[in-house]
Parts: structure tokens; C-alpha cells; sequence
């Protein structure tokens, strides 16, 4: 398995190679989804690529960025750039840069981003059909889930280490539409890393643990998995060297048959390097609400070292259990203050002796507060002295009067010969072999290593500088050669993978008159009474999507509503959806997808693109329309203008819904905020809280923010147990707006009075009377 690696600037593409990883994955400075990171310019974008190639590491470039209309050009003048430079993978979310890079450079090597959401088999098939070389899978993903995405053609590349998002990725829409600064684009201001207040209790309850799968490696490498991804472009090059090493050696181990779990110095120096609340195994290896999600601190909580036993004139009296160093960062803990970090100066204190520990200016402790080594000084040290490897060679020289000089140096696969001037014979003292290996052998600061050198000369008079001049012509070619043949290589591997074959375009756009398309989502039968009383075609968007809820839904039905999806399921769930549609399809006016992968399922019966296909720019629009998708949702990250922009150059045939009243899902969780309060940590499947009513249970809830707007939690029941989305804490209102295309509007908890309201405000073109937000219509995003 591939060891991939977070680059977030030159520097962490060095610690990446010291450490060991086959791979890095990094940002250039426009268009990538960590903007925050350091990032490359041109000039070091080319440098990080010579770099890695020379020591054979891939190198993946992230463009995975939604882009609006007049971004298009540029970014598809970056991917072709890319492709010049013989970039390893260029990962993308952006259907209209997907559709421009098939049209114009289908030779690129396509990874599907994260961002994308493709969470099971049939979006790993979409990829596939759209001639996409790697998938990295949704980190909510289970193991059995990946088994199956692994055995479709693609490469599968899942996240083993790091931050998660709580959201699904791509999906989140709650920086932008909070505080302008759009996740989607690269900006996220990360509010899932407040804190919210649940019934009452203030913490985190958006903050996830984070991943470790260091000792899952047998399993994943059983599964198929072809890339193990770390995250961490925001992180500091020590970060990457630490995480990098550790995996590394397991993925070596495992190769070998010899894995073994970490020990306990191993684990605590990944804890140490970075860590919020211990790790968890993630989605793919059991971890559910409590054990996801850490709602006490947002923070790096380190290790725990000692205990204070008392303070006395600004001292601090710690019993240490673990070491404390000169230089190291540490905290002092107590229940019902602030933590307060500072830096240790002193000598070293062993577990089990006592530190006094000079308190900075300002900083209180108590006893009984726990004190955390947040920084080891000698970590960072040894993590920061960590060499890189260099290239071992093996290089033959010649010296010999009346033939030329010589020096062959190859790498055990690439072989370089140069030859200089003639060789004449000593005149007094000789060239001696030894003095002949010395000089070829002295690589210096190259990234070259000898490893053997054989000479062969005889009474020959050549000059140092003669000598010196040869290694380094031959040391420049190999590097060239090296490099040539690492990409050659790699452009091998590219076009067996992405060769032109025959992608099946999507089921044939099916003739949807537009009076049959869906403006209304509801979800309740009061909902359903008052759109068509108003003339409207309606999609059902349910609470519970088991097949007993669905049966009862049929009740509620009338010939011609449609059914929209999730955004997230499993395999069988999507499955087993497909087929209820399918049987009912003489009811059904068709299917609202709820990610772009659902496209992979070979639908019997009309489909759209909902609001989880994000639609930013024409392009989009196109390809979707070209998957077959009678119409498509606009954006809620458009303003009124670009979305007059996208309108006016759409020309794909589909129609362009844009939702002008509704609560705009801000994020799509997989824990279940009630069960975390609860402190559970298993049978989230089975989970029966909300459907027996019990008080504790997730309905009516609410996450409330510091400024006391209240986000609702609403549930969205699958046959693998619930999602959970947090909607907007105010109602989008553009119903004045006279907007070019399909109106459309989503109901979420409104009454019958009330959704009969809101639809005569639609008819009339006029807002409510509540308290609203236009959300980007005006505000731009970051």
C-alpha cells in the first residue's frame, strides 16, 4: 500500500520524503481545498516535482475546489500545466472541470477528491465510467463498504490518520452560509470546532477525535486498499515526519509478515505529535457518536505527565509519571477554568520524581490539576534532524592513457556514461586507483550516494579538476535520466489506466415536460396537502427511508411526486431504494439524486440533480445534463449575479433549479448528537430513541451557537441507522427575486398553515414576514 503523505509547503515535502512516504499530496496556490496551507507557487510547484521524482515519490496535486463560470478558464489552464509537468494525479471535485479535463486533456491521471462524497460502490462506478484513476473514499465509508469499492477497477485511497471532518465532505455548507468563508472553496473557518450548546450543555459536540488506523493496516491492505492518505497540510513538517515514519514502518511490516500493533512508545509519540481527545478507530472500524465525537476541548490535548500536588509563591509542585524536558509546551488542566499553556525551562524530571515548575506571569494552578506535555522538545528535535534517503549508486571509472575518460553511474534501473578527455600518460607521478575512487566518490551535497566504485587505470596523468568535472556531469545526467524514467514510467502506468475506452454516458435525458418537475420538497402529509393544493409537482424527501416507512409513504403519494434520496448510503440501502422506485415507477414522476455517484445506478426512471450534486457553473450543468439529469440545482454559494451568469450561458438542455425559500442543510452528520450526550458508543443501528419517542431522543433538538441562533437536527433514517441534519438556524427567503429558470422551494418543520403561507408568498413573489437571510444572494464567498 502506498504511504501518502500531507504537503503543505516545501518543507513538509522534505520531511514527507525523509520519513518514507511513497507519495505526497499538496496544493498550488489557486484552487485547492486547504488554502490556509502554505501551498506552492509555479516556481515551487516545478521544484517539489523534480524533487519527488528524482526520488521516485508521487506527487498529487489538489484542484478540488467548486468553481464558478469565470474561474473555468484558468483552472483548466492550471490542469494542463500540471499535466506538462508530469504531475502523478490531479484530484478534483468540480463536475465542469471534470467535463472541461475529459474534453481537453483525457490523458490527465483524474483522482476523485474526498470533496466529491463518493461513499459507495455505484459512485465508485460513476468514477470509473468517467475515466477517473483513484477514488478517495468518504471517510464515513465502512470497512464492507471499501471491500466493495476496491474490487471495481479504480484505485481506493482512505484517509488512515489525522482531523476529520464531521461532515461529509462537500457537503457542508455551514462556513459558508455562516460566515462567508466557503469549506467548498478552500476557506472553511471551521465552525465545527466551536462550541454549542445540546439541552442545555455547553461543548463540542461538532469536534471529532481524531483517526488513527496505524494499527488496522492488515485490514485495510485485506481490503484492497491501494493508498493510506494522512492528513495534515495545515500541520508543521515535524507532524509529517512523526505520522509519516510510524506508517511507514507498520506498511513495511505488513509487506514483510511481520506486523505488529504499536507499542507503547510508538503510540504515545503519534499522540504526542497531535492529538484531540486519544484517536479512534473512525467509521470503518466501529467508532459511533461518543466515540467519535470529543465534546470537552478542540484542542491538541497531548499527554498527560503528572499531576499538581501544590502551588506555593508562583511554584508549581508537580508528581511527573511521565518525562518533562527542557523546552517542552505544557498545560496545566483543571475542571471549571481556562487551561493555560506555557513552556517549561529546566532540567529534566523523570516519571516518578518531582518538578517544580516556575509559573509564567498570569498562569494559576491548583492542586489535582492534571499537567500535559502538549510539545516534546526532543520530538521535534529528532523529528526535525531526520535525513532524507539518499539514492544509492554504483559507479565504474577508466582512466587509462590514449582512450577517453570515462564514468558509468547507474541507480540499479537507470544507467548514465560520460565520457571527457583524453587520457595521456604520467609524465611523473600516476593517478593510483584509490585517488581515482576518492575523487569520483566525493557526491557531496548531491542527492547521490556511492556504494561501490570500481576504477581502472594505469600510469595515467589526469587532473583533479578533470575528475571533479566528470562526476558532476555524470551525477547532472543521471539525475535527468532518473527523473525522465521515473515519469516515463508513471505515464505507463497512467495510460493502462485511463486509456481511451468506451464511458457510457448516462441513461438518455428523458423527456420531462417542466410542469412535471419537482419545486416543492416536503416531508410531511400537511406539506404534501398544501403544495398541490397550490398547483405544485412535489418530491418527498422522508424522515425514515426503511422499507416499512416507505410502504406507509405509498399511502401519502399521488401519481407524479417524486422521490429524492440522501445524499449518503450504503451499497444495499441505495439498492434497495433503486428497486422501490423501480416498482413503483408508474406512481413515481422520478428520482432527485442525492449525490453525484448515485448517477452510477442504471436508473429505469426520470432523475435530477438535488441540492448534494453542487452546480456552480454551466459546465456542471452540462455534464449532468449529459448523465441524463432532467434538471439541476443551482448552488446556494452562487450570489444573484453568478447565478445570472451560470443561467445565461447554460445551454445544455436541462432545466436550472434554484431554491428560493427553504433551510439550507448546513452539514450532514453520521453521529447522532443525542447518543453523544448520552455517552453512547455502540448500537447506533439499532438505535430505537427517537421512534418510541423517548424524551432523550434526537427530535425537536437543536444545536444553539454563542450568539444564541439555534441550528435544528433533524433525522434522516436508513436501514444502517441515522443521519443527522443540521439545517440552517434561519430560512433562506428569495421569493421576491424574479430569477430565469425553475423556483423551487424545501419545507423542512413547517405546519400545513404555515407551508400554505409560505406558498402563496411563492405565487406572489414576496418574502415572508419572519426573520430570514438572503444568504449569498448579495455576499459573495470567500
Amino acid at each position: 500500500m502506498e504511504i501518502l503523505s500531507p504537503a503543505g509547503n516545501p518543507d513538509s515535502l522534505k520531511s514527507a520524503w525523509a520519513a518514507g512516504a511513497d507519495a505526497v499530496y499538496l496544493g498550488y496556490s489557486a484552487f485547492s481545498a486547504r488554502a490556509g496551507a502554505g501551498n506552492f507557487d509555479a516556481e515551487q510547484m516545478r521544484a517539489a516535482l523534480r524533487f519527488a521524482h528524482l526520488h521516485h515519490m508521487r506527487v498529487y496535486v489538489t484542484v478540488n475546489t467548486l468553481l464558478k463560470d469565470g474561474e473555468l478558464p484558468e483552472a483548466v489552464e492550471l490542469i494542463q500545466w500540471l499535466g506538462e509537468l508530469k504531475a502523478d494525479g490531479i484530484l478534483i471535485q468540480d463536475l465542469g472541470l471534470l467535463r472541461l479535463a475529459r474534453e481537453r486533456c483525457p490523458e490527465l491521471p483524474l483522482h476523485a477528491s474526498t470533496q466529491m462524497a463518493i461513499h459507495n460502490a455505484t459512485g465508485v462506478r460513476w468514477c470509473d465510467r468517467m475515466g477517473m484513476r483513484r477514488v478517495v473514499l468518504a471517510r464515513e465509508c465502512s470497512l464492507e463498504e471499501i471491500r466493495r469499492c476496491t474490487r471495481l477497477g479504480p484505485e481506493i485511497e482512505v484517509f488512515c490518520h489525522g482531523a476529520q471532518c464531521v461532515a461529509v465532505s462537500g457537503e457542508c455548507l455551514f462556513s459558508s452560509m455562516v460566515g462567508g468563508r466557503s469549506g467548498n472553496r478552500g476557506r472553511c473557518a471551521q465552525p465545527c470546532r466551536m462550541v454549542y450548546s445540546f439541552r442545555g450543555r455547553k461543548g463540542a459536540w461538532l469536534s471529532p477525535r481524531d483517526l488513527c488506523l496505524r494499527d488496522e493496516i492488515p485490514a485495510l491492505a485485506e481490503a484492497g486498499v491501494s493508498s493510506l492518505k494522512i492528513e495534515g497540510r495545515l500541520k508543521r513538517p515535524e507532524y509529517v515526519t512523526v505520522v509519516t515514519s510510524s506508517y511507514r514502518q507498520a506498511a513495511d511490516a505488513e509487506e514483510r509478515g511481520s506486523f505488529r500493533p504499536a507499542g507503547v512508545t510508538e503510540s504515545t509519540g503519534l499522540k504526542q505529535i497531535f492529538n484531540r481527545g486519544g484517536f479512534m478507530p473512525g467509521y470503518a472500524f466501529g467508532s459511533e457518536d461518543a466515540g467519535v465525537i470529543f465534546p470537552e476541548s478542540v484542542q491538541h490535548q497531548g499527554i498527560e505527565i503528572g499531576r499538581v500536588e501544590a502551588v506555593s509563591g508562583g511554584l508549581a509542585r508537580v508528581r511527573l509519571h511521565g518525562s518533562l524536558g527542557d523546552g517542552d509546551g505544557i498545560r496545566f488542566a483543571g475542571r471549571g477554568r481556562p487551561e493555560t499553556d506555557m513552556l517549561y525551562t529546566g532540567k529534566l524530571g523523570e516519571p516518578g520524581e518531582i518538578a517544580l515548575i516556575r509559573l509564567r506571569q498570569g498562569l494559576k494552578a491548583e492542586p489535582g490539576d492534571r499537567v500535559l506535555r502538549l510539545t516534546d522538545a526532543a520530538q521535534l528535535k529528532a523529528a526535525a534532524a531526520m535525513e532524507g534517503r539518499k539514492i544509492r549508486i554504483w559507479m565504474t571509472g577508466e582512466a587509462v592513457p590514449g582512450k577517453m575518460l570515462q564514468l558509468t553511474a547507474t541507480d540499479g534501473e537507470t544507467t548514465v556514461c560520460v565520457k571527457g578527455e583524453m587520457v595521456e600518460a604520467a609524465a611523473s607521478r600516476a593517478l593510483i586507483p584509490e585517488e581515482l575512487a576518492r575523487q569520483f566518490g566525493k557526491t557531496g551535497d548531491t542527492p547521490f550516494e556511492a556504494q561501490e566504485i570500481r576504477v581502472e587505470t594505469e600510469n595515467a596523468f589526469v587532473p583533479v579538476s578533470a575528475l571533479n568535472a566528470l562526476r558532476r556531469a555524470a551525477l547532472r545526467e543521471l539525475e535527468e535520466k532518473r527523473i525522465a524514467a521515473f515519469e516515463m514510467a508513471g505515464n505507463r502506468a497512467i495510460a493502462a489506466t485511463t486509456a481511451p475506452r468506451q464511458t457510457e454516458a448516462g441513461p438518455a435525458l428523458r423527456s420531462v415536460s417542466e410542469d412535471a418537475l419537482p419545486r416543492v420538497t416536503v416531508r410531511s402529509a400537511e406539506q404534501a396537502r398544501a403544495a398541490r393544493e397550490a398547483g405544485e409537482t412535489i418530491a418527498w424527501y422522508p424522515e425514515d427511508f426503511r422499507p416499512a416507512a416507505l410502504e406507509r409513504l405509498l399511502r401519502e403519494m399521488r401519481p407524479g411526486d417524486w422521490l429524492r434520496l440522501p445524499e449518503v448510503c450504503e451499497e444495499e440501502t441505495l439498492e434497495q431504494l433503486a428497486r422501490w422506485a423501480e416498482e413503483h415507477g408508474d406512481l413515481l414522476g422520478g428520482v432527485v439524486l442525492g449525490s453525484v455517484g448515485q448517477l452510477g445506478y442504471d436508473w429505469k426512471l426520470p432523475v435530477g440533480a438535488g441540492p448534494g450534486v453542487p452546480v456552480m457553473n454551466c459546465q456542471a450543468a452540462a455534464l449532468l445534463a449529459e448523465q441524463g439529469c432532467a434538471f439541476v440545482t443551482a448552488s446556494p454559494e452562487l450570489t444573484g449575479r453568478e447565478l445570472s451568469a451560470l443561467l445565461e450561458n447554460h445551454r445544455a438542455g436541462c432545466v436550472v433549479m434554484t431554491q428560493v425559500y427553504g433551510r439550507t442543510q448546513l452539514m450532514l452528520l453520521h453521529h447522532c448528537p443525542a447518543r453523544t450526550a448520552l455517552g453512547l458508543k455502540q448500537g447506533h443501528g439499532a438505535c430505537d430513541l427517537c421512534d418510541r419517542g423517548d424524551e432523550r431522543s434526537l427530535q425537536g433538538e437543536s444545536l444553539k451557537d454563542r450568539k444564541g441562533y439555534a441550528f435544528p437536527l433533524l433525522r434522516l433514517r436508513l436501514r444502517e441507522g441515522c443521519l443527522v441534519r443540521l439545517m440552517n438556524a434561519l430560512e433562506t427567503d428569495l421569493m421576491d427575486q424574479q430569477i430565469p429558470g425553475q423556483r423551487a422551494l424545501e419545507l423542512t418543520e413547517e405546519t400545513g398553515a404555515e407551508a400554505d403561507e409560505i406558498l402563496r408568498c411563492f405565487r406572489e413573489y414576496r418574502r415572508t414576514n419572519g426573520q430570514t437571510t438572503r444568504g449569498h444572494w448579495i455576499r459573495e464567498t470567500e
